[in-house]
């Protein structure tokens, strides 16, 4: 009985793992569409950015490598921003509160929406751990998944951040 127990526990995590990984995210593949409010209320759809290169940077307050990656995405965006590239700051904050004094203490200029529920992080991108950013380009496939703190600014980054911009 105990075995049986066990058994059943482990094909439990097994298939949750599985549905986890088969609507997760792809490279190469369109971005999974989704409407988030900003910080103003506004809704803010990926399907109304098409032609644009996206970076969606999901990310948290209570994040440390989160915050440190913000200065660089500042940067990034305020540089790139003329050439076509949007950055979307996802907060997975359970309120808009703590992402709206750390915005304005890091005077981000980049759009930051609020996905409390985190249905986009989970259910539509399938993504684990913070941060994380997704590189689309203007046809809006995905290009790249990038799995911690990036330094926006580096010459690696911007490179890719450019290519994007060039439709490659």
């Amino acid at each position: 009985m105990r075995y049986l127990k066990i058994f059943t526990i482990s094909l439990a995590a097994w298939l949750c793992l599985f549905v986890t990984i088969a609507s997760a995210v792809h490279v190469n593949a369109p971005a999974p569409d989704f409407c988030l409010k900003d910080l103003n209320g506004r809704k803010v759809s990926l399907a109304d950015l098409k032609g644009r290169a996206v970076v969606l940077n999901f990310w948290s307050t209570t994040c440390p490598p989160c915050v440190a990656e913000i200065p660089a995405l500042n940067a990034l965006y305020h540089n790139l921003a003329g050439s076509g590239l949007v950055v979307l700051g996802i907060a997975l904050d359970p309120s808009d509160k703590p992402v709206r004094e750390l915005a304005r203490r890091q005077r981000i200029e980049y759009p930051l929406l609020i996905d409390s529920s985190q249905e986009v992080y989970f259910d539509a991108y399938g993504l684990f751990g913070q941060p994380v950013s997704i590189l689309i380009d203007r046809t809006g496939m995905v290009r790249e998944k990038i799995i911690g703190q990036v330094n926006w600014t580096s010459p690696e980054m911007v490179t890719k951040i450019k290519s994007l911009l060039k439709g490659r």
